[in-house]
């Protein structure tokens, strides 16, 4: 996804990815054990794959979409809950702390921040039951399904297209 404009959503479909050449890089580590050099491509594989799943979470936390203005938290509420609520059941709770409202799913809490240029981001975060996490490329794929989730489901109640 190209950030250089706020973004509008046709769909909730997952930002897509990058990062599957990480795991050739571990399968020619592995081809490569015997020979000696394997267990250092090993390393160097948990080294590059850790900075690339970072740069990927960061990335999602600067997408900025198109928006309306003279919206608050209230307004967000009163339309976003029936909606996720409806689809997505007992896996969705909401959270207020001041003007930011909270959603969470699936053990991410995704916060909507709105900005005065009549645009807004969603910025993840863990909740306490996410915070240890064994498969981060699970945890991966869960913000990246969840943030767009948020976002085209806002912008479709406040008919943003």
């Amino acid at each position: 996804m190209s950030n250089e404009g706020p973004i509008v959503l046709k769909s909730s479909a997952p930002i897509s990815t990058k990062t599957a050449w990480c795991k050739w890089g571990y399968i020619i580590s592995l081809a490569l054990t015997p020979f000696g050099i394997g267990i250092v491509g090993l390393l160097l594989m948990l080294v590059i794959e850790h900075w690339v799943r970072n740069y990927h979470y960061d990335k999602i936390r600067r997408l900025n979409f198109k928006f309306t203005g003279n919206v608050n938290a209230d307004d967000i509420y009163n339309k976003l809950q029936p909606i996720l609520t409806k689809k997505y059941g007992d896996k969705v709770e909401f959270e207020r702390d001041g003007e930011t409202l909270s959603v969470i799913y699936d053990g991410i809490i995704y916060d909507i921040n709105l900005y005065d240029d009549d645009t807004f981001c969603i910025w993840w975060r863990k909740s306490l039951t996410g915070i240890f996490v064994l498969n981060e490329w699970k945890e991966y794929r869960k913000i990246r399904t969840g943030t767009i989730i948020v976002a085209y489901e806002l912008q479709k109640a406040f008919n943003i297209n």
